[in-house]
């Protein structure tokens, strides 16, 4: 049943590291184009200046969020960095966000790409503008592996994104209070390299389960929609939240027959005061 409830996101994935995998025929706007490669630089840059221009704005402590649906094999996480966004804005109507990702499009780019290099840029510009007291989420959804999460832009495989390489891109971040948020297979075998005592790691499954929820048409990844789907409550803590998504994971893993992914947190040693007071306190 394992084998067979991610085969979807074992395809992906093997797509990636050039293996034997059904894909459509059809491919779409890819970094490898100029001419998309140029319309995903001007829809960053617009999404950098209006959002330095919104936190110029706010003169009491920022939330920051940028959500990366990594892979055009399903709809799922381009769904999981909207579902995000979209809940985080509900306890934070302030929130700055950046959103990127590598659905299928043929002639215009809604958002830009995402990929290794708009993770470091973000980290980067987040880390310019961040000041004391500012909370940082970052969300990543896509196929994933052991250390690594895999990348498709347009239908084609990219090369993925390995941890060390992520730690390098988020490394301008460590200052701040960040959440990571990793709903892929094998998620939970980043945390070693990437944990650090300002951020808090969650992961969809642990180092050596898959995750599910990541079929062509679904709407999120089971473990997004545990997360941030409408059972939230921003009044509970962190780690109620946590223990929450877990069980309704659980429940749904357990209806389906699937083997399970055993999500995964992390809290580093500076972040232990915030898992412990309600998300609207530190979110708002």
């Amino acid at each position: 049943m394992k084998k067979l409830s991610c085969f979807l996101c074992m395809a992906g994935l093997l797509a990636v590291l050039s293996a034997c995998a059904v894909k459509p025929v059809m491919t779409g706007l890819n970094p490898s184009q100029d001419k998309a490669r140029e319309m995903s630089d001007q829809l960053m840059a617009q999404q950098r200046l209006a959002n330095q221009e919104k936190a110029n704005t706010i003169s009491h402590h920022r939330v920051w969020y940028a959500g990366f649906g990594l892979h055009s094999g399903s709809n799922a996480f381009l769904g999981d960095v909207q579902l995000t966004r979209q809940r985080l804005a509900e306890i934070n109507p302030e929130l700055i966000s950046y959103s990127f990702d590598n659905e299928l499009h043929q002639d215009k780019l809604d958002t830009p790409f995402a990929h290794l290099g708009s993770i470091d840029q973000t980290a980067r510009d987040i880390a310019s503008q961040a000041r004391e007291g500012d909370v940082v989420t970052i969300m990543l959804s896509s196929h994933g592996f052991t250390d690594l999460v895999a990348v498709e832009i347009g239908n084609k495989p990219f090369a993925p994104i390995w941890t060390r390489y992520l730690k390098t891109a988020l490394a301008p971040l460590e200052k701040f209070p960040t959440v990571l948020i990793i709903s892929s297979c094998y998620s939970g075998s980043l945390i070693s390299q990437l944990k650090a005592p300002n951020r808090i790691i969650v992961t969809a499954a642990a180092e050596n389960k898959v995750s599910y929820g990541c079929q062509p048409l679904a709407h999120n990844t089971f473990f997004i929609d545990a997360l941030f789907g409408s059972k939230l409550d921003a009044g509970q803590n962190l780690m109620q939240v946590f223990e929450h998504t877990k069980e309704l994971v659980t429940e749904r893993e357990k209806q389906a027959k699937f083997d399970p992914s055993l999500p995964q947190i992390f809290v580093g040693e500076k972040m232990q005061a915030y898992v412990q007071q309600p998300l609207k306190s530190w979110l708002q």
